[in-house]
């Protein structure tokens, strides 16, 4: 017996989420820098394991910077206000999937270990929940739809180190989750067409 959910990432024709730049790749690259992992602790004192555990491999992080890119995909100044435009079009999407806006929205991190994200972290809003698309083959609960940045985009690893563009952090992404009530490809394949 088949069983499966999906996660959909979706990017928008925006600005990106937390800054003014625009969303597009570039191949032009304006300069370098460079990070290492240092896991740090978290407000509750505790240590991620895996974050500890890569760090222990000392990877570099070699960053290239794009003319769409600025300090806050460096991560060398807070993030702006969260994109109006983005949110709109990502509390409209929820609502054609029936699903109730949360209260409040708040921005949330995710740790990301691989180096993806200049900040160690991914910044994530949940906005809206219990939504659900109906199918020829019956209903699927979509549990969360979130609105989140998009990670930097992977050029090459070598030699100990990963080399990653920044011309893609940040751009904003819905991220739609389905429960794991799908029972056939075909089912499948529908909801992810219509998504």
């Amino acid at each position: 017996m088949v069983k499966c959910g999906l996660e959909i990432h979706q990017q928008l024709a925006t600005k990106k989420l937390f800054c003014e730049c625009n969303s597009e790749l570039s191949e032009e690259i304006l300069y370098k820098f460079e990070r290492v992992l240092r896991p740090t602790q978290s407000e509750l004192g505790e240590i991620d394991r895996a974050a500890l555990e890569e760090s222990l491999k000392k990877r570099r992080f070699i960053y290239e910077v794009t003319p769409n890119s600025c300090l806050v995909e460096a991560d060398e100044e807070p993030p702006h206000e969260l994109n109006r435009e983005a949110l709109e079009i990502a509390l409209k999407i929820a609502l054609m999937l029936h699903a109730k806006i949360v209260d409040e929205i708040h921005v949330m991190r995710k740790i990301v270990i691989d180096g993806s994200n200049t900040s160690g972290f991914q910044r994530t809003a949940l906005i809206a929940v219990d939504g659900y698309i109906d199918t020829f083959f019956g209903r699927v609960r979509i549990p969360t739809i979130c609105l989140e940045e998009e990670a930097a985009r992977k050029i090459e690893e070598k030699d100990g180190g990963v080399v990653y563009r920044l011309d893609r952090l940040g751009i904003p992404l819905v991220e739609i989750s389905t429960s794991p009530d799908m029972k056939n490809g075909e089912q499948v394949k529908e909801v992810a067409e219509r998504i």
